[in-house]
């Protein structure tokens, strides 16, 4: 949901007094499902049945620990809690089963929430909520990691040791339209804090782990290896060697009397949980600049496309980009590793002339290596 959408309450402004409104402590829920208006786009059908089928479960959830829902609007959730541990518990309950429920679909839309907690004195009025406090649990959601949970300090201050799940301070915040900083903690859903103590009287247990975690590490890299090498399709050495005789034959084609050659960069899709947007755009800009370095290549950015696309898609993105290759990326991650998907086709005959998994962790040579080599194959005369 954008940002302009968000329930940031006010009290109403045409009512000159509060006489109206009544003072509580509350702890304050607020929810939102992530990358909403993408998911609408997709398939607006199937988003709506799978958030109606999610909200079956959430708000059950939130109505068994004693939580009252005070506002939904589209995707949102906002519900009060008099006990910042119910309203924590939920928020557990509640991403533990959309996660499970999450990891039975098969296609791309799953419903994945944020949640942020908060805790403090807030103005009842006519059934809705209003204050600072619920602005901060509003703010505290959006910047939330993906099916985690981040509340204030106070939040963190009530419920530490009373809830079976660890969390990690991120420091004092500077959150949007609330003036002073907030001390903000974000849960680590996937770590047993009573289990890590456990590790930590016992080192020789930490011991065998690592060397099972070693051992596992090589097995994987030796059966999943991400080349720098291109690893080109059957059919793609007589597509390049046609689309090279082709730029040659052709002097009055547009690309070929300027001698560059156009390339259609798609926006890459984003299906990781371990990099962040920003981490996914500077890979995209990466994998440009590293070609348009090449004086003898241009880059054409398009927006986002299919997993797969057909031969009559390409040919359409390349006329209307006058590009020769169409490139489409899909970001994902497997055994807690992020990988670059990469299918470039050759724009004329729509082929796919290359399908590979590109690694792309901390040290991005593999994508440069990569990159640096297509420069090549396609420039070769």
């Amino acid at each position: 949901m954008s940002e302009s959408n968000k329930n940031i309450y006010v009290l109403d402004k045409e009512k000159k007094d509060t006489a109206g409104a009544v003072r509580k402590m509350a702890a304050i829920f607020a929810a939102d499902v992530v990358g909403y208006s993408k998911l609408m786009a997709s398939n607006e059908k199937l988003t709506l049945f799978r958030l109606k089928e999610t909200r079956k479960i959430t708000d059950k959830i939130i109505h068994e620990l004693n939580g009252r829902i005070f506002s939904t609007a589209g995707d949102s959730i906002m519900a009060e809690f008099a006990s910042p541990v119910d309203a924590m518990e939920a928020a557990i309950s509640i991403q533990k089963e959309v996660s499970k429920k999450a990891k039975e679909i098969q296609d791309n839309i799953t419903i994945e929430f944020r949640i942020g907690i908060n805790l403090g004195d807030i103005m009842t009025q006519d059934n809705n909520l209003y204050g600072d406090n619920v602005n901060i649990a509003a703010r505290l959601e959006a910047i939330s990691p993906v099916g985690e949970i981040t509340v204030s300090e106070k939040v963190y201050l009530e419920v530490e040791d009373k809830v079976d799940i660890s969390f990690k301070y991120q420091g004092e915040k500077k959150l949007k339209n609330i003036s002073k900083k907030i001390k903000v903690y974000t849960s680590q859903m996937t770590t047993d804090k009573k289990r890590s103590v456990k590790f930590q009287k016992k080192p020789y247990i930490i011991a065998i782990i690592a060397l099972f975690m070693v051992a596992g590490g090589v097995f994987y890299l030796l059966n999943n290896k991400s080349s720098n090498d291109i690893e080109y399709t059957d059919n793609s050495k007589s597509v390049l060697e046609s689309f090279r005789t082709d730029q040659e034959s052709l002097p009055n084609n547009n690309n070929a009397s300027s001698n560059i050659v156009f390339v259609a960069l798609m926006e890459f899709q984003n299906q990781s949980k371990i990099l962040t947007g920003q981490e996914i755009e500077n890979i995209s800009k990466l994998f440009s600049e590293k070609l348009f370095e090449e004086e003898k290549i241009s880059i054409v950015k398009t927006p986002q496309g299919s997993e797969n696309l057909n031969p009559p898609e390409v040919m359409l993105i390349a006329t209307e980009s006058n590009a020769s290759f169409v490139v489409n990326g899909i970001i994902s991650d497997e055994n807690n590793s992020s990988f670059l998907n990469l299918k470039i086709y050759e724009a004329k005959r729509g082929s796919l002339i290359i399908n590979q998994k590109i690694s792309i962790g901390e040290n991005k040579g593999n994508l440069i290596d990569f990159t640096s080599n297509f420069k090549k194959d396609i420039l070769k005369k």
